[in-house]
């Protein structure tokens, strides 16, 4: 009986203790299904706000528009705010749920019993910030540099101009605007903490340096420092100095102080009275009274021409608007004045832009159109021995083609004939020659006509119109020629004789002994003459009703 008792406590014994045993076990796995349950939501916070630190973004805009999104690899900052977050979770937070489900139940026990709080937000350390990206992107922007404020001279009115704003970029002030808002960077456990930067609300622009309120050179203060520096000096008579009275004026800034002034405008201002009553008064002493005409030979240069007399003497007018054209631009210059022939009738005199020359002393004729060379050429004038061609300024008129002249000991046929002196002496061509220029003209000169190569006179009988003066100069008096010619020109400054270099297209053509520069095809439209015989009109008049000349 009492072994029975015995066996049955003990069998109570081992039932008490396997239930507890079994209690406790349940326990034990209720607790560590629980904390792997709690480590589970902890390691979602954690993975939550790492992945949220590859969303953080940086927005850069300048006056509203886009520059670029920035990334924290983008700004050197990725290491630095997943350290931060890391630093809120311990290693076992950081396990995975394999590895956390690997660990003991006590060690999951211990876990639990840990003080955990809510992750707090965390945002990023600017001291590592790099803000080169973003830099790249700024200066690879079109962009101008602000202009400073100043004062110009502009056709006579000085102008302020005022400072014009640039989008330079200030950097130093850039930097510390992308810096203040980059600290906002960061991540919450809703997820990551984005900025924005717009360039415009830091002084993100290099500033002029001096604006309209600093400007110190005022309209009145460049203009008193120009006056005080002004100076004009006029120079009279350069180009005709071996002729007329010639010299050089300064009106120093003394003479101009009563001159110009300046308006509160801004705009010089030029006492035309008292300008012009100065000019006059430098002008007097550089004029010339009954003066031979300066004519500007083709060979010779500037020669005086006795039979033609003028007064020489310097446009004011023209002289007084130079100055006042200098005095605009309020700094020293020089201007020049010539003085202008001008006739009995007081009109001024030239012989305009289209001309003929016959220089009897070089033996050379020259044809001015336009203001362009078109032919230079010698030729044969009147003999020496009383058929000299007769000197003057005449013009052209009474054109003829294919024609008889006769003289008393001559009967000759011509293409080309210009009435130059009433209609019996004239510029023609004369076939019966084979030499033209140097000193032919003493025994053998013609009887008052000036004999001119054929491809020369063709082009002055198709282009010189009636009209057209011709200034025949020269000493026209006999001289010995096996003792040279003491009339030529030593230096020819232009013309067939001279070594001048002739301009670039001009043809020279060299018929016998003589020269002739023809100018291109631009100036001379035309084909030379055809050779003698080929497809001629018919003359126009006959032997028998030749025309007479001298």
């Amino acid at each position: 009986m009492k072994k029975h008792r015995a066996l049955w406590v003990i069998i109570i014994v081992i039932v008490v203790l396997a239930a507890a045993a079994a209690g406790g076990w349940y326990w034990l796995s209720s607790n560590a299904a629980q904390a792997e349950l709690a480590h589970r939501a902890v390691y979602a916070q954690y993975e939550a706000m790492t992945a949220a630190v590859d969303q953080v973004t940086l927005t850069v805009t300048e006056d509203g528009s886009p520059v670029g999104e920035y990334d924290l690899q983008a700004l050197g900052l990725y290491d630095d705010l997943t350290g931060k977050v890391a630093a809120q979770f311990s290693e076992t937070d950081r396990m995975t749920d394999v590895q956390f489900a690997a660990l003991t139940i006590k060690e999951k026990q211990d876990w639990a019993k840990r003080n955990f709080s809510a992750p707090y937000a965390c945002t990023v350390s600017t001291d590592k910030l790099d803000t080169a990206a973003v830099l790249a992107d700024l200066r690879s922007m079109k962009r101008a540099a602000a202009e400073n404020a100043y004062t110009v001279l502009e056709d006579g009115v000085y102008t302020v101009h005022a400072e014009v704003p640039g989008n330079e970029l200030n950097e130093s002030a850039v930097l510390d605007g992308l810096r203040a808002s980059a600290a906002s960077l960061g991540v919450t456990a809703d997820g990551p903490q984005d900025a924005a930067f717009e360039l415009t609300s830091v002084d993100c622009y290099k500033q002029p340096e001096i604006t309209t309120a600093t400007l110190r050179d005022t309209p009145d203060s460049l203009f008193r420092k120009a006056l005080a520096e002004l100076e004009i000096k006029v120079t009279f008579n350069a180009d005709t100095a071996q002729y007329l009275p010639h010299g050089e004026e300064t009106l120093t800034s003394h003479d101009l102080a009563s001159i110009v002034d300046l308006d509160p405008d801004g705009t010089v201002t030029v006492d035309e009275k008292v300008l012009s009553e100065k000019v006059s008064k430098l002008a007097e002493g550089y004029s010339k009274q009954d003066a031979p005409f300066l004519f500007d030979s083709w060979v010779k240069g500037l020669t005086e021409i006795r039979f033609i007399t003028c007064d020489y003497r310097i446009d004011v007018q023209s002289l007084t608007e130079q100055i006042r054209t200098q005095l605009l631009t309020m700094q020293p210059g020089s201007v020049s004045a010539e003085a202008v022939c001008y006739g009995k009738d007081g009109k001024p005199f030239s012989l305009g832009d289209s001309y003929i020359e016959v220089d009897f002393d070089n033996q050379q004729m020259t044809f001015i159109k336009d203001g362009r060379l078109v032919v230079n050429t010698n030729i044969v004038t009147g003999a020496l021995n009383g058929h000299q061609t007769p000197t003057g300024l005449y013009e052209t008129h009474g054109k003829e083609h294919d024609v008889w002249l006769k003289g008393d000991d001559y009967l000759v046929f011509v293409k080309y004939w210009v009435s130059v002196v009433g209609d019996i002496i004239g510029l023609h061509d004369a076939s019966w020659r084979s030499n033209f220029g140097a000193s032919f003209y003493v025994y053998g000169g013609s009887h008052g006509c000036v004999n001119t190569p054929e491809e020369a006179m063709a082009l002055i009988w198709n282009l010189a119109e009636d009209g057209t003066p011709v200034l025949m100069h020269g000493a026209n008096e006999w001289y010995e020629p096996a003792n040279g010619n003491p009339r030529e020109t030593k230096d020819p400054a232009r013309g067939t004789t001279s070594k001048v270099t002739v301009p670039n297209g001009t043809r020279v053509l060299e018929p016998g002994s003589s020269r002739i520069e023809i100018q291109p095809d631009d100036v001379v439209p035309f084909a030379l003459p055809k050779e003698a015989g080929q497809d001629e009109d018919p003359p126009t008049n006959t032997t028998d009703t030749a025309k007479p000349v001298s």
